[in-house]
């Protein structure tokens, strides 16, 4: 049985295919440590989560895998204090404890306690603790370990993006530390694997801060939307699993409907179709895509405009809405050319103008809203094109 996940990441039974994927990353990280990239509601997430499960059921074969979501982290020493606080709860032992005792850091952290069954809290003895010296400490705690470890972190970015936020003049410089210092764990400490991702592209954040050198030591690998096959196999086995006729055709136009399928999406038009109370046909694909396009459900979408300001700053992230705002227009894009007309009046300089296009370009297109066809730039995702025109993009003024 295929179980439907909307609120979190597929897991256990709800977890479909990625056979492919993930058996290409863990071919990568036999050698490198790896940068997971893919536009969002791909499920990321739900890929590292397998992998953290499929690691877990090999064992002793297998590496000792720790997966964290540092999104909530509010500076770069409740980042080391999640750190701990997951490798200690993903130990198979005390022996990490043990071995954190006896080493440097025992003078640092006083004591580790269980919270209910599966929390745990990081006492450290007060004092001039620096949270560089604490990270570099168990990472090379670790590296004496026989087995070997996985470190799975998702949502880096979002992390470093909400420590720029809260000033971004103070706070540049010590995100640059503090990439510079992770790069520095993952080169000295070898034999611990390190696999990063989030739903804003780290690679975009370093791009932003210049300093993309501090991430050119990991392994580029990327996630995609299901094609064809894969997705039709997806919908008819929730079809089954949840006992709704969904007949060939009637998959084929919700793949097609979407125009990219996303399991996120494909699990919210299903979630609607699950309410007909007749054979499913291909007119009610179309009043469920409109259901989740109205006011009630803009939730589904509101994040990617949101991000944008988030992952851009000012002023690039007004540029790329513009941009959108061009390219929604029409089904088909727009034109290089129109795109640069619709920007001249807020970038003046052609030559800045450009260059600043087409990295832009570059950002929409690697975090899937757009995609270039026979020279014009049109939304990647039919959905969000069909949301961006009625949400977002302010309508075009009449002609008389």
């Amino acid at each position: 049985m295929l179980n439907q996940a909307l609120g979190g990441p597929a897991i256990g039974d709800a977890f479909f295919d990625r056979d492919h994927e993930t058996t290409a990353y863990w071919r990568g990280l036999a050698t490198d440590n790896l940068l997971l990239l893919a536009p969002r509601r791909v499920g990321k997430t739900s890929v590292m989560k397998r992998m953290e499960q499929q690691s877990r059921e090999l064992g002793d074969m297998g590496l000792i895998p720790v997966f964290l979501d540092v999104s909530a982290c509010g500076s770069e020493m409740s980042f080391v204090e999640e750190l701990y606080r997951a490798v200690l709860a993903g130990s198979p032992d005390s022996l990490v404890w043990n071995r954190i005792q006896e080493s440097g850091l025992g003078k640092f952290v006083r004591r580790v306690s269980k919270l209910g069954v599966t929390g745990l809290t990081l006492e450290l003895v007060p004092g001039d603790t620096h949270w560089e010296r604490l990270g570099e400490e168990l990472a090379q705690v670790l590296s004496t370990m026989e087995r070997r470890w996985l470190i799975l972190i998702d949502e880096l970015p979002v992390f470093l993006l909400r420590r720029l936020g809260q000033d971004e003049t103070e706070n540049r410089q010590r995100i640059k530390n503090f990439l510079y210092w992770l790069r520095r764990l993952r080169q000295e400490y070898r034999s611990v694997r390190w696999l990063l991702a989030g739903s804003v592209g780290l690679d975009t954040v370093a791009r932003r801060l210049r300093i993309s050198d501090s991430i050119n030591d990991l392994l580029v690998v990327t996630l995609d939307a299901f094609d064809a096959r894969t997705a039709d196999a997806f919908l008819e086995e929730l079809a089954k699993s949840y006992h709704v006729s969904l007949t060939p055709e009637v998959r084929r136009y919700i793949v097609q409907r979407s125009g990219w399928p996303l399991p996120y999406f494909l699990q919210l038009v299903f979630g609607e179709l699950r309410n007909v109370q007749k054979p499913v046909a291909v007119s009610d694909v179309d009043a469920a895509v409109a259901v989740l396009l109205d006011v009630a459900h803009r939730n589904y979408f509101a994040h990617w405009d949101e991000r944008l300001d988030d992952e851009l700053g000012r002023p690039d992230a007004g540029y790329a809405k513009a941009i959108l705002n061009t390219c929604c227009r029409a089904p088909e894009g727009a034109s290089h050319s129109v795109i640069d007309a619709a920007l001249s009046a807020s970038m003046l300089e052609p030559g800045a103008r450009e260059e600043r296009l087409r990295a832009l370009l570059d950002v929409l297109e690697r975090d899937g809203y757009l995609i270039e066809r026979d020279f014009r730039w049109l939304f990647r995702f039919p959905l969000l094109r069909e949301y961006w025109v009625r949400r977002v993009a302010p309508p075009l003024e009449s002609r008389t």
